[in-house]
């Protein structure tokens, strides 16, 4: 068998359909398919069941798909492992953060840490996902909940407040109810529901899984937003508004496995990112 093809079998059973498979792939639908069936082919196994709601696998390919979670794990436990030795500071070094973090924080930071270390090549994958150190999804994370994940190396480096804003032409204009700007049902908590509590007779009129939307809404005028003080203060169109009550931040955390905390390249991002998040600590906290 084409053993790659394996990892096909995987996507689909992780995503859930062809489509889920071939994003997390980088491939066609029709290529993850036809991959499939060069797989059956070559097991002589049914793996896939035409249903009415789509391909679904069988149990054999359920099957296949968990050895072959137990194949990747071996790879990339194999490959940390090797590259724990590593000590030259070049190639690749995968960082995820989320959106804002990593877009509007990280980004200049890490320009600046790849010119001091130009072998280095630096990705930043924004993701609202906690992706898997031990799966080589990432190999550092900047997380804002404390890591779970048990082969993960973890410190708290700092917090993000949140605060509301809006513009002055906003403010200045009257209205019988408060417009807000907050995010969507998937991502919201303590701090949407604060906006919410504190502008009672208010009306969410914009909402968004991505904090660079909430953003843009209020320097358009949409209305006022509940977003990190790091974004809000660093906008002069913008205005913080007082809240009755203090606004909880959110913890920040870093992350690396512990097989890459010796990989020289890693290494040193990691101690990069957490003198960086100390330096910064007021304007990240908004004080």
């Amino acid at each position: 068998m084409n053993w790659d093809d394996a990892r096909v079998a995987l996507a689909f059973a992780r995503g859930g359909n062809a489509s889920a498979a071939a994003r997390a792939l980088g491939v066609s639908h029709t290529t993850v398919l036809r991959r499939l069936q060069a797989l059956e082919a070559d097991l002589e196994q049914r793996l896939v069941d035409r249903t009415p709601e789509g391909p679904r696998l069988t149990p054999a390919g359920r099957e296949l798909a968990r050895l072959a979670e137990e194949m990747e794990a071996t790879a990339a436990t194999i490959e940390r492992r090797l590259l724990g030795g590593e000590t030259r500071l070049e190639g690749l070094v995968r960082v995820t953060a989320t959106e804002a973090l990593g877009a509007r924080f990280l980004t200049p930071h890490l320009v600046e840490f790849q010119r001091v270390h130009p072998a280095v090549e630096v990705e930043l994958v924004t993701d609202t996902r906690s992706l898997s150190l031990a799966r080589r999804e990432a190999d550092v994370a900047v997380r804002l909940l404390r890591p779970t994940e048990p082969s993960s190396i973890r410190k708290r480096v700092g917090e993000i407040g949140y605060a509301a804003y809006a513009t002055p032409a906003y403010l200045k204009g009257r209205r019988e109810r408060p417009r807000l700007v907050g995010y969507d049902q998937r991502l919201a908590g303590p701090e949407t529901e604060r906006l919410a509590a504190d502008y009672p007779d208010g009306r969410f009129v914009f909402r968004s899984g991505s904090t660079g939307a909430l953003l843009a809404a209020a320097l358009a005028g949409g209305g006022i937003a509940m977003i990190p003080c790091f974004l809000g203060d660093a906008e002069p169109r913008l205005r913080r508004l007082e809240v009755p009550r203090a606004i909880p931040p959110s913890e920040i955390w870093l992350a690396i496995h512990r097989d890459l905390r010796r990989t020289a390249r890693a290494a040193a991002l990691f101690d990069f990112l957490a003198d960086l998040f100390r330096a910064h600590a007021r304007a990240l906290r908004g004080t």
